[in-house]
């Protein structure tokens, strides 16, 4: 050994907090100790000797000491990385400066940073701030962005520096950061990919496959609801193609377009979020790891970790938790099996099924020109072939990859040979962003292996694959000329070209554009909560109140149904609710794992919640969208669905399993109890011999006379003892106006009494000039 040759080059505060121990807090609160350290560099300089084996400080506050000290320097031992200075407090808001002065080998440097200061609960404003404009302005957009900036202008001191803050340190870094990437890239392919196969006819192709099926209003609500369960890779994507497909066969089924919005909607966002491959779990999985890793670092180290480190294994263990999803899924089913409803979905199901209306009932509102276009721009040409596999063989392809994946880079690495144990250890992200552009790639040439011609699928001519040798192939052929004789004019093409694959996959990937918006604002909202100290205001009072944690997951899931239904987003009640929730959790249920993945459910599921009853939430806007019925209407009859799977959710659910009444496994049975129990006594059948209305209804009606209710109600008796539509008593006209075309559509709707069934007239009447 030798004289210690180095000099301190520089350095820079970090505060921690006392009370949560949360690491390199951003502000501080009035009254709250506060942990001062040093990040240290050093640098090597020949021409100083080792004068002193001591590093000294002294730490100011606003320029007064509040702590010094010295600390031995072995030269035997490695230079240190960092120093504690001690604690400090303020008690008055406003800009704070902490110092430090550090001395060794008789050089002596300083170090400062500014930090502002406030009482602990003012770090709510930029939550309520985003949650009041959520609610004003029914913009997301415009109340996440906002209420980051209020915050960085709350770390920052004035509107200036937080003006440059909210993009350079929350916005930019939001985008930047690489497992952030991973999952917008990740959302990204995925939605190209189902781009590609709405193009090829797959996702069509499937409908037609479950449409065959329905035969009646029971087995065409099943088939709906079947279909949300196989799109399970993409809430949009489910929206927009089982809305679009299964509209014109419920309507057939003389099924409401209440009723069809409902099933779409509740078989999107719920599926998707379950199911461990979907553009949801990527985004899950990341913000679950960044507090799992939170939580190691303030426990000091994984050794000590009570839960699976794999967020992605967290992310299964959660899955029967999610009693909001799993209950509304067996609510819908059971509804739909018994065929029973309640509350304002009786009423619109009851306007179409007794009337026998073929055309989705009052409740249906037509797609402007606008969003037919982005329903269409995508769909598959007239030539193509439908076919089903076209849409399976590539989702199984997708499963196959990504297991495998995640199978090759957990196993390299886990203790044993169990699959908990290679999930841990697997590489969750590689795999989902690797198995996606495999799969997208795998189904390219899929179709490039199948031919189509006059909407068949046929084996390929020479001229298909070198054009030159068909002088004639000057045009494309269309649906109107398919028996055109000069077959060796229009020869089989591929069912999808490579131009086509990225056209289509572009389109895909434009899709979700304004979820990547809003996924980048959820992130740093996230960031500034934690930065305003949030964080440290709800650690506080979680562990500093006497509350049993056994309440901790149904408190999650009741504040994230509360911050989802204000703002109309659950990716971003998810950023804002596990950096408050998880790491407090964890510390005041000691690690108890039970709890811990109830209180991830309580946010998965509370998310979802929110987002179903909320008008303004971007999956309540598409399926209204998508089935075309009316965004107020599917509200108003979707709300009281989802309003008892949420209470049930906390009576069966939360709060008995996080008070250890009974297992997860119990609440489940009991939530399909409780479901049946609702259905059998409170909803009932939409056609019965005495025509009442649910117990709620009725109830209404005791004290508050309708005359449209009341004729209905004679017309459901008629209608079950006669076992055909009744017809309409008067003429009914549904305008829409068509603003492209500047004519309205009239649908008159007249009895023919020899027949006693209801005939739908459509007649155009033209604009007087």
């Amino acid at each position: 050994t030798g004289p210690i040759n180095y000099i301190l080059s520089e350095g820079s505060v970090k505060l921690d907090d006392v009370a949560t121990e949360f690491q390199d807090i951003q502000t501080i609160f009035n009254g709250k100790e506060f942990a001062v350290s040093v990040d240290l560099a050093w640098s090597e300089s020949e021409n100083v000797i080792n004068t002193t084996s001591t590093l000294e400080w002294v730490m100011y506050v606003d320029g007064v000491t509040s702590s010094f000290g010295e600390e031995a320097i072995d030269n035997t031992r490695t230079l240190p990385g960092s120093i504690s200075t001690g604690e400090g407090v303020v008690n008055e808001s406003g800009e704070h400066t902490i110092s430090v002065e550090l001395t060794f080998n008789d050089v002596t440097i300083s170090t400062e940073r500014k930090y502002q200061s406030y009482a602990g609960g003012v770090s709510v404003v930029p939550l309520i701030a985003l949650l009041f404009l959520a609610v004003t302005t029914q913009m997301v957009e415009l109340s996440l962005g906002f209420g980051v900036f209020i915050g960085a202008c709350m770390v920052a001191g004035n509107l200036k520096d937080g003006f440059k803050s909210t993009l350079d340190n929350y916005f930019l870094l939001a985008a930047a950061d690489i497992w952030h990437m991973y999952v917008l890239f990740f959302g990204l392919f995925m939605s190209g990919l189902v781009g590609m196969i709405q193009k090829s006819g797959g996702l069509a192709g499937f409908t037609r496959f479950m449409g065959q099926f329905a035969r009646t209003s029971r087995t065409g609500q099943a088939i709906a609801m079947c279909t949300g369960f196989v799109i399970f890779f993409d809430d949009y994507a489910n929206i927009l193609v089982a809305g679009a497909a299964m509209r014109p066969i419920l309507d057939s089924l003389s099924v409401s377009r209440e009723k069809l919005a409902f099933i779409v909607d509740a078989t999107a966002a719920p599926v998707a979020s379950l199911v461990p491959i979907s553009s949801w779990v990527a985004y899950e999985v990341g913000l679950i790891q960044d507090e799992i890793n939170n939580i190691i670092v303030a426990i000091g180290g994984e050794e000590n970790l009570t839960i699976e480190k794999s967020a992605f294994s967290v992310f299964l263990r959660t899955i029967a938790y999610r009693y909001y999803s799993i209950f509304m899924l067996l609510f819908m089913a059971m509804l739909i099996i018994s065929q029973r409803d309640w509350g304002p979905m009786l009423i619109a199901e009851r306007k179409v099924i007794v009337y026998g209306r073929k055309d989705g009932g009052p409740g249906k509102s037509l797609a402007t020109a606008s969003e037919t276009e982005e329903l269409s721009k995508n769909a598959p040409s007239p030539d193509t072939p439908q076919r089903a596999w076209n849409m399976l063989v590539p989702m199984l392809v997708l499963v196959f990859y990504i297991f495998y994946i995640m199978f090759q880079t957990g196993s390299q690495s886990a203790p044993t040979s169990s699959f908990i144990d290679i999930i841990s250890y697997s590489d969750s992200y590689s795999a989902l962003l690797w198995g996606t552009m495999g799969a997208a790639l795998t189904t390219l040439i899929l179709y490039m292996m199948q031919f189509k011609k006059d909407g068949q699928l046929v084996r390929p001519t020479l001229s298909t694959f070198f054009p030159k040798f068909n002088a004639k192939n000057t045009t494309t052929r269309t649906e109107a000329n398919w028996n055109d004789d000069e077959d060796d004019k229009y020869p089989p093409k591929f069912l999808m070209t490579p131009r086509e694959a990225m056209d289509s996959f572009l389109i895909g990937m434009g899709k979700i554009f304004p979820a990547v918006i809003i996924l980048t604002l959820a992130w740093a909202s996230g960031s500034i909560m934690k930065a305003v100290g949030l964080n440290r205001l709800c650690s506080q009072l979680i562990v500093g109140s006497s509350l049993d944690p056994g309440m901790l997951p149904t408190i999650s899931f009741i504040v994230s149904v509360f911050i989802a239904f204000a703002t109309g987003t659950s990716w971003g009640t998810m950023a804002i609710m596990f950096p408050l929730m998880l790491r407090p959790s964890y510390i005041v249920s000691n690690g108890d794992p039970e709890i811990f993945y109830g209180v991830i459910a309580g946010v998965l599921s509370g998310a979802v919640a929110g987002d179903h009853t909320s008008p303004i939430s971007d999956t309540t806007v598409l399926s209204s969208m998508a089935t075309e019925c009316g965004l107020l209407e599917h509200v108003k009859t979707q709300g009281p669905y989802a309003l008892v799977a949420i209470v049930w959710a906390i009576i069966v659910g939360t709060i008995p399993v996080g008070m250890k009444a009974y297992p997860t496994g119990v609440a489940i049975l009991m939530g399909f109890i409780v479901n049946l129990i609702f259905i059998l006594v409170i909803a009932v059948r939409v056609i019965n011999p005495t025509g009442k209305y649910d117990l709620f209804t009725e109830i209404v009606l005791s004290f508050r006379h309708n005359d449209e209710l009341a004729e209905i109600r004679k017309d459901v008796v008629t209608a079950y003892e006669t076992q055909i539509p009744v017809p309409m008593k008067k003429d009914v006209f549904d305008k829409e106006v068509d603003t492209e075309q500047g004519g309205v559509v009239m649908i008159q709707r007249t009895s023919d009494k020899s027949e006693d069934t209801e005939n739908i007239c459509l007649e155009m009447v033209m604009p007087s000039k």
